[in-house]
Parts: C-alpha cells; structure tokens; sequence
C-alpha cells in the first residue's frame, strides 16, 4: 500500500512535542450493557438481542532529560476489550488485546534537531468459533533537522514500517525518505523543495514498488505605492513516478483541490456543498468539523465530496476518523457515492452505487469505500450519522470526520510499469486601492497536469476581474467577471462567470442587497447557461430581534439536454431574545421548481434556549421537511441540563428525541437521564441510561442501553 504524502508529513515525520523529566498516566474504565426487542410486524416474530462491552485501557509515557539537549521517552498503551453478545440464544464472544509500546531518543539545541523511534503496534482478537487474529505493525523512525541562522533549513526524515498478520493474508515492508528544503533570503520571497521516496515490499505476492515525488514552490508578495497597490505570486510544481511491476496493484493518491461538505437530505441536487479547507489539509488527526456519531444530526444526511479541479479516473474515497471504531459500529455505516460535473445550486449528482459496510483500517482510522471506476471532478459520499439504537453506540458521542482523500487503483500491465505526473501551477495576484471608495483586483490562475503513458494533457488559463465601490453612505456595489480557458485532450471549453450586487443601507436597522450572477460555458459541440437572482432584506425590527428575507429567481439549461429548469426561492429567518435568559431561532424555506416540472417543497425550523438560572439550562427545538411526494419529515429535541453545584463539577442532563423519517414511515424516539462528574482534576466520570423506541411498518425495536466511564489522568 502507497501511503499519501500527507500521511508522511502529519502521521510520521514532525518530531514528537516531549518535555523533560515527566511521567504521565491514564487509564479509561468503560461499561456498557444494552437488550433489545426486535418484533417483526408481519409475522409476529420476536427476537431478543443481549450486549454487554467491558474496555480498559492503560496508558503510560516516560520522559527523561538524560544529558543537556538529549531526552529519553517510552511508554505504552495496552487496551483490553471483551464484548459478550447473545441473539436468538446464540452467544459470541470476543476479546481484542491491543499493545503499543514505544521508544524514543531526541536530540533538540537551537541548530540541530535529531531523533531515533521505535513503535509496535500489536492486535489480537479472539471470537468464538473463528480462528485467533492477529495483526502487527513496527515502525523504526528517524529524523534530522537543521535550522542555521540566514540560510536554508533542512529537514531529513527515514521510517521503516512492517506489516504482517497471522494467518499471513498480509506481509509488507515499507521504507519511507523524505527531504524538506526552505529558504527565505528576504522577507518577501519564499523558497521551498519537497523530495519524497516510498519503496514498498510486497512480501507475500514477491513484488516491488517505487513511488518518488517532488515538489517546488516560489512565492513571492509585496505592497507598493504606500501599500495602494499588493502583488503577491506563486509558482509550484509537482513531479512523481511510479514503477511497479506488471501484476503489481498499486493505489494512487490523487490531487485534490478543494474539500467539500453539507448536511442533505436531497444528495442527488444541489445546494451547492460548501468548501471545507480541513478536509484536504493532510492532517489525519484534527476534526474537520463534522460528526458522524451520536452527536451528528440523524436526521439529516450527511455530504463529504473532494473536487479534483478537472476529471479524474477515481475508484476509492477514504474517510479519515478521529478514533478506532469497533467492527460492529464500523458495518452499521452504508455510503452512497454520488459523482457530478459541477457544485453549484442546480446541480445534478449521479448516483454510482452503494458500499455496505465499508472496510475499516485495521491500525489507519479510516473507512475504504471502493467502487467501480468513474471519470469525474466532483465526488462525494453520503451517509448518515450513527444511530443511537445500534448495539455500543453510546461508547461513540462522537466521531469526528479529519480527512477525505481519493484513490485510483492500477495494475502495472496496464500501465506498462510505470506513471509519470507533472502538474504546474501559477499564480498572480493583484490589488490596487483606486480611491478611498474603489478597489479594483485582478486574479490569474494557470494550471496545468500531464501524464504518462495515459497521455492525458490538461490546461486551463483563468484570468478574474473584480470591482467594489461605494457611492454614497447608502448605496455600494461590487461586481465579478472570471473567464476560464480549458483545453484537454485536444479539447477546449471556454467557461464565464459573472455576477453584481448593489447594496443599500438606508438605514443602520434596514438594508438590502440584490445579487445577480450567472455562468455561461462553450464547448465545441454544445453549451450551457445559469442564471439567478436573488434579493436579501435584512432588518433589525426591536432591540435584540432581527430577522432576514430572501426572495430568488433562478434559471438552468444544462449540458446535453434541452430541458430547462426554473425555480422560485424564498427564505425566512428570525432571531429573538427578550432578555437574556431566552433565545428563540426561526426560519423557513421553500423552492417551487416551474420547469420542468410543476413541484413544490419547504422546510422549517423553531429552536428555543432558555436559561432561568445560572445552573439551569432548557433546549427546545422542531425541524419539519415537507417534499413532493414524499411523506413528511419532523425532528423534535429537549434537553435539560442542571448543575447542582457552582463549580458545575457534577452536571445532571435529560434528552427527548424523536425523528420521523421516510424509510418506511420509521419513528424514533430517544429518552435519557445522564450525568457528567468531575470528581477531582484527576478523575471524571460519566453515566447515562438510553430508552430507544423504533416503530415501522414492518417491526418494532426496543432498546435500553446503559454506559458508565470513567477517566484518570495523572
């Protein structure tokens, strides 16, 4: 397996954060036990389901500063899980040991950093009735860092990583060097130069491969004319190759230009997915933001896409997590993918398939969603969060979405053993303050990707003019023009974007803004047209009450159709607060679609908080979605929440969910007392009791779950 190049610069390479002389310990007691009754309307059947899950975990950390500038560290963590079920009278059990043992030398002075690292990471799972597993994974580690005064810092980092199992399904050595290079010879230029090489040995099947990667990039920003006038540029290229064998198959991690996500319960249309820089930032560990677990709205789905910035073949999306998940919670997820030409409000995503369940990393926290091969620019993966009606579920308040990254899979026949990448990218940026009332700016973009022997050769030349000016202490406007230039294949599209917005605050409670844009795109054969309108009236009606209207127009002709698609908009939206212990959110939403078909659909929503006391604490909330043809939607939420003392060390809560879905008429109701207790700087304990009714057409499920944790610390 190829690991992605930010894998290497966040999972392995930085140099670990250690502080002398410390030793840290903490250990996580975890219990939980649910039963359920499952009964089948149709026949009458009743199953009953019994689970218990007992986890320990034990962690501990060593430092020691032997000698000025050289620090000693071990440690290790042992996890010890045994999860006990019994369905219909048939009983499995199972036992998962995990050991993690490390260590590690650093040497750190103000010049020179240099390390050395030893990791194992050791799983052993029993089940009844399955053969033992296990499976192990040992890292050797080392770095090199200099950092001299006015000239260019270096960073050298080599890892050596075997995976194996027992009964040998795996057997994989890799060796891993990376080069990092930057200079800086004034404070405006910036000069940087990445080298990579990933050998991986295929023990098992006896094969090769070699994947080496550079990078480049000159930047370069300054201001002018008593900083009037700001030029920034930037020039990066991108260089890899790959040899593998001819029965090698090799994963190759693809390029990605902007993350994207949305909660949705219409995947296959728009609204546009929203950009979310975390997706693609390469580290593997920090959320991004999103939910999945008991935490994430499940009510609504749940939208992760990646845009390539031009067609790629793609056959795997990998969604990173911030925790190791349980087989059993891992396989309740199902993931529709979904792949579309654009991400706009009018766009159409094309269904591709259904991964159920996906595959979980054994030692990466990630889900493999493979499928079959598809050429496209936008991707995405739709699911929804987990239910709090799945057996162990309450162990997972929340998991927490960090990484999104695309995968194509070749076999080296098919690529005569060998790929060659070349990607470019230009840069130039400008911005000139005309008057105290005018900016002008003006963006250009080249980007450029060939490869080899696949002999895709792919440009495209964006140059963007924008203009903001203020009239008066009323009116202001600004206004974009973009015209993008794409050749491919001997292929050319010529892309135009526009859009304008006039702006009048008449006065400091009343304004509106009126936005019109459109996109226009050319192709050889064919072309296609967008337009919208749209008009936002925001006003402050009361002191501590506001609220915002918004009334649009838009119009669609798509590629390769005739057909054209009109659509009437309005929303609504309030906010008050009639003094500080009450808070009352409204809005409200529908879309008349005019052609190509007459339908209609709306949404609403009511939140209320209120706050009588400074240790009392009320939440109220009903989401109702009303769609043509489909039966309607209602999410109701209360919860209370009350400290009895004024450190609010120990925070008694109450839950009452319910959710009203379209998969066959199911309700859900969710029913709960809990408590949060920190008993001292060292320790925490938490406790809650779960009632989970689910009614359908076809069954009735009802489960009762309890968990309790507790956490040291010291």
């Amino acid at each position: 397996m190829c690991l992605l190049l930010s894998d290497l610069l966040y999972g392995f390479l930085w140099p670990p954060n250690v502080s002398a002389n410390a030793l840290l310990f903490r250990s996580e007691l975890s219990y939980s036990t649910s039963d359920t009754k499952s009964e089948n309307k149709t026949t009458g059947q009743t199953i009953r389901a019994n689970f218990d899950r007992f986890d320990q975990l034990y962690d501990l950390d060593v430092t020691k500063e032997i000698y000025p500038y050289l620090t000693f560290g071990t440690g290790t963590l042992f996890e010890l899980n045994r999860l006990e079920t019994d369905t219909g009278n048939v009983q499995t059990i199972t036992k998962e040991r995990i050991l993690r043992p490390y260590v590690r030398f650093d040497l750190s002075n103000p010049l020179h950093q240099a390390g050395v690292e030893y990791r194992r990471n050791q799983r052993d799972v029993d089940t009844t009735g399955v053969p033992d597993i296990e499976f192990v994974r040992e890292e050797y580690l080392s770095f090199f860092s200099w950092r001299p005064e006015d000239l260019p810092r270096l960073d050298l980092r080599y890892i050596h990583i075997h995976t194996y199992d027992d009964p040998d399904t795996v057997d994989e050595i890799e060796k891993l060097f990376a080069l990092e290079t930057n200079y800086s010879p004034w404070e405006v230029l910036n000069l940087d130069y990445f080298y990579s090489r990933i050998d991986t040995d295929n023990r098992l099947e006896n094969f090769d491969t070699l994947l080496q990667t550079h990078l480049g990039r000159i930047e370069y920003a300054d201001r002018f004319f008593e900083n009037r006038l700001s030029l920034s540029t930037t020039y990066r290229i991108r260089y890899s190759r790959l040899e593998l064998p001819g029965t090698a198959t090799q994963d190759i991690p693809l390029q990605r230009s902007q993350g994207l996500f949305s909660l949705d319960d219409t995947p296959q249309d728009g609204p546009a997915l929203e950009v979310n820089s975390a997706l693609i930032d390469g580290n593997l560990v920090a959320s991004a933001g999103i939910d999945i677990g008991l935490g994430g709205d499940e009510t609504t789905l749940t939208n992760i896409g990646v845009d390539f910035g031009f067609d790629l073949d793609v056959n795997e999306v990998r969604i990173w997590v911030d925790r190791n998940l349980t087989d059993a919670i891992a396989n309740t997820f199902s993931w529709d993918v979904y792949t579309s030409p654009d991400n706009t409000d009018n766009s159409t995503w094309t269904f591709i398939t259904t991964v159920f369940p996906a595959d979980f990393g054994t030692f990466e926290n990630r889900f493999e969603i493979a499928f079959p091969t598809v050429n496209t620019r936008f991707i995405k993966v739709v699911t929804t969060p987990l239910s709090s009606a799945v057996p162990g579920a309450a162990n997972f308040p929340n998991i927490f979405v960090t990484e999104i990254q695309a995968i194509r899979t070749v076999i080296g026949a098919e690529v005569d053993n060998e790929i060659e990448n070349l990607d470019q990218n230009y840069d130039l940026n400008l911005r000139a303050r005309l008057s105290k009332k005018t900016v002008l700016s003006y963006n250009l973009n080249f980007v450029s990707r060939e490869e080899d022997p696949s002999s895709f050769d792919r440009k495209q030349l964006s140059n963007e003019l924008s203009l903001s000016h203020i009239f008066n202490n009323v009116f202001s406007a600004r206004a974009r023009g973009l015209r993008t230039d794409t050749d491919e294949n001997n292929e050319h599209t010529t892309t135009y974007r526009y859009s304008t917005a006039l702006r009048a605050a008449y006065i400091p409670t009343f304004d509106q803004t009126l936005t019109l844009s459109g996109t226009s795109v050319k192709e050889e054969e064919d072309s296609s047209d967008e337009f919208s309108v749209i008009l936002r009236t925001n006003a402050t009606l009361y002191r501590n009450w506001s609220m915002f209207v918004d009334t649009g127009y838009s119009w669609d002709r798509p590629l390769d159709s005739d057909d054209v698609e009109e659509d009437l908009l309005f929303r609504a939206g309030t906010n008050l607060q009639p003094n500080e212990k009450i808070s009352i959110d409204m809005n409200y939403q529908a879309r008349k679609r005019l052609e190509p078909e007459d339908t209609f659909r709306y949404e609403w929503d009511i939140s209320a908080f209120y706050v009588p006391f400074t240790t009392l604490s009320l939440n109220a909330s009903l989401r109702v979605v009303d769609r043509e043809n489909q039966n309607r939607r209602t999410f109701q939420s209360y919860t209370m929440s009350w400290s009895p003392f004024r450190d609010g060390s120990l925070q008694l809560f109450f839950t009452w969910n319910e959710t009203l879905t379209n998969v066959e008429d199911q309700k859900t109701r969710s029913i709960g007392p809990g408590l949060n207790w920190t008993i001292s700087k060292h320790f925490f304990f938490e406790m809650f009791y779960n009632i989970v009714e689910q009614d359908s057409n076809t069954q009735k499920v009802d489960t009762d779950t309890l968990v309790a944790n507790l956490r040291i610390n010291f």
